[in-house]
């Protein structure tokens, strides 16, 4: 089976190709990663976008698009649609897909405004064959996205939220030979939104530019009639057991899924599994099990009818458990574990939440695990899927936030959509086994009242228990941590339920700036320092905005130079310690890199400075596991 769709360029009114990259539009920033300056239109994110599931009928979209931008007139009652918010005749610009419009390297840097709408248009070319179905995937649009095929739009219902992917069956809407595909995007950035993350209008503090429109890879794929949709592997260390299960899409069928396993080139296993029934597959022994220090993957060939994939899983298990002295740890793969990264707030001062390439991603990724980290908190953002395989292979454990918007209460209107999103979210990256926990709520945004964040909690540790549940993250936990009836220096620490009651979360997570603290060990839930440090330190010509306005959320009066930085990153290590021996199961140090104004990351914003020795910090945080080690005997 050959896909025959061919993606032709896009040009400017005038026929000529255009792009270079741009200032950022709020700052006038012009820093650019060394990736960033190595990106051209020919190039751009070419790898297959889903990794775990791979098909090799795809064509990439990525690259010059037609673009457009229309602004409305004021709503009123007398004339309540703007009449200039049309599809545009004429198309005078070209963006770089998959950067967003705000973005320096989409060659746009235009701040869309929320009575804008964002035109896109190219044109493909398709030769539809017999019995196949053509799938048109969206990695990430940010935030309401219409498509059309020509004059058709090809979705019933416009697809909302700007983290999670999803895809259009364009088969009954190409005709042979050249087709207009256009889309639109709305995107008010925080007003009807749950997942506005750390986007707003203003930037300031710990909040950035805003991006809007598509911001990951688009492509389209060929699938025969009955396809894989999507699997997922649960693991059961203890057993040696592999449970596959599959999702079909197409007309129903007596077909079952044929799957055979490898162990790098060797064959491991055949087995058949009935689509939509767990399938259990005993490995052999010894079964090789996936940690940071060994991230051991098992691949797979899949067939269903005239439809192959390959994929991967990992034998990995990651719990709650308590300790030979009753408190309760992280236990990976059935031993205690100590957990120690950065808060990773994934932005990039030349694609903003989108990298530049897949060699920028495992640039940090890399840096984190030589710093002698074992994780990375992913902060209020959701990354490509390449990320996370990559996370996968070279082995780092992440802790998944949710993408949070405003506090609204008991009452926020965009808790249904907020559910539901994070639904979307899980489903796509459950696949990955780095993921070992989910972040539902971080410092009460979007976060509903004591009822609602407890339900919240409750279902994923259910829908989704391979994984634990943190948090609430850093305040308004309402079962045995903080809440901040009037603000930070009056926080409150709540009581835990009575045994008999359930407790939704795993963690009771303390934030803490510089810190390090912990609350106090129980024995329902894993005391854990979600967020700390934060010492900030301005490196010259690596500034995003040379301004007095740069910050550290741990200070900068005594990490101004290189030396007093480190000295008082190894006190931190110093203090933490203790924290270890009584009961502290992991730490959370912000963060990876310096983002916009703040200046207290590992390394500076364009990532081509490391601000501390990596043999030093490895040493620091070695002697945290080693510390650890007495106290987590079972």
């Amino acid at each position: 089976m050959k896909l025959l769709v061919f993606a032709l360029p896009c040009l400017l009114a005038h026929g000529a190709m255009a792009w270079a990259p741009v200032a950022n539009p709020q700052s006038g920033s012009k820093m650019m990663t060394e990736w960033g300056e190595k990106v051209a239109p020919e190039t751009v994110w070419r790898s297959y976008p889903r990794p775990q599931l791979v098909r090799k009928n795809w064509v990439c979209l990525n690259g010059l698009w037609e673009c457009a931008i229309t602004t409305g007139a004021q709503q009123t009652v007398s004339m309540p649609w703007g009449k200039a918010n049309r599809q545009p005749v004429k198309f005078k610009g070209e963006i770089l897909v998959p950067f967003a419009v705000e973005t320096p390297l989409s060659g746009v840097g235009q701040l869309l405004e929320p009575a804008d709408l964002l035109w896109y248009r190219r044109t493909i070319n398709v030769r539809p064959k017999p019995g196949e179905r053509l799938l048109l995937h969206f990695g990430g649009v940010d935030f309401r996205c219409q498509v059309f095929i020509g004059h058709s739009e090809v979705l019933d219902v416009p697809h909302e939220g700007g983290t999670a992917p999803f895809t259009v069956d364009i088969t009954d809407f190409v005709s042979p030979g050249a087709n207009e595909l256009t889309v639109c995007v709305w995107d008010p950035t925080t007003d009807f939104i749950g997942s506005t993350g750390k986007q707003v209008f203003k930037p300031h503090s710990c909040y950035y530019t805003r991006m809007s429109g598509i911001w990951q890879t688009v492509w389209l794929e060929s699938v025969p009639e009955r396809w894989i949709a999507d699997y997922r592997v649960e693991s059961d260390v203890a057993k040696g057991v592999a449970r596959f299960l599959f999702d079909v899409s197409g007309p129903a069928s007596g077909y079952k899924v044929k799957v055979t396993v490898f162990d790098g080139d060797a064959r491991v296993a055949d087995f058949e599994a009935v689509p939509g029934t767990a399938a259990e597959l005993r490995l052999p022994v010894p079964v090789k099990l996936w940690s940071p220090d060994s991230p051991a993957l098992y691949t797979f060939k899949a067939a269903y009818g005239k439809d192959s994939i390959e994929g991967y899983f990992a034998m990995r298990s990651f719990e709650r458990r308590k300790d030979g002295k009753g408190v309760p740890r992280f236990f990976l793969n059935g031993k205690p574990y100590f957990v120690y990264g950065p808060l990773d707030q994934g932005w990039w001062p030349d694609g903003f939440l989108t990298p530049p390439s897949e060699e920028a991603m495992e640039h940090d990724i890399r840096t984190v695990k030589a710093l002698g980290c074992n994780m990375m908190r992913k902060h209020i953002k959701v990354e490509p899927a390449r990320y996370y395989h990559l996370c996968d292979m070279l082995g780092l454990l992440v802790l998944q936030d949710m993408p949070n918007g405003q506090r609204l209460g008991d009452l926020n209107p965009q808790y249904g959509f907020y559910r539901r999103e994070f639904k979307e979210i899980v489903d796509t990256l459950r696949v990955f086994p780095s993921i070992v926990m989910w972040i539902p709520y971080n410092e009460g945004w979007s976060q509903p009242g004591e009822f609602f964040t407890h339900v919240t909690l409750d279902w994923i540790r259910r829908y989704d228990p391979t994984r634990l549940v943190g948090g609430p993250s850093g305040a308004w936990d309402y079962e045995g941590g903080h809440i901040l009836p009037q603000g930070w220096a009056n926080r409150v620490t709540t009581s835990h339920k009575p045994p008999d009651e359930c407790e939704a979360g795993d963690t009771v997570d303390m934030h803490i700036y510089r810190g390090p603290d912990m609350l106090a060990a129980n024995d329902r839930r894993i005391s854990f320092l979600g967020e700390f440090g934060g010492l900030g330190h301005p490196v010259s010509n690596h500034l995003w905005r040379v301004a007095t306005a740069n910050w550290g959320y741990g200070g900068t009066s005594d990490t101004a130079t290189r030396e007093g930085l480190e000295a008082a990153y190894l006190g931190l290590m110093d203090k933490l310690l203790p924290l270890i021996e009584r009961g502290l199961g992991g730490a959370v140090y912000t963060q990876t890199t310096d983002v916009e104004l703040e200046i207290n990351g590992f390394m500076t914003y364009d990532r081509k400075v490391l601000k501390f020795d990596a043999a030093v910090l490895k040493a620091a945080h070695e002697k945290l596991y080693r510390a650890a080690s007495p106290q987590l005997v079972d």
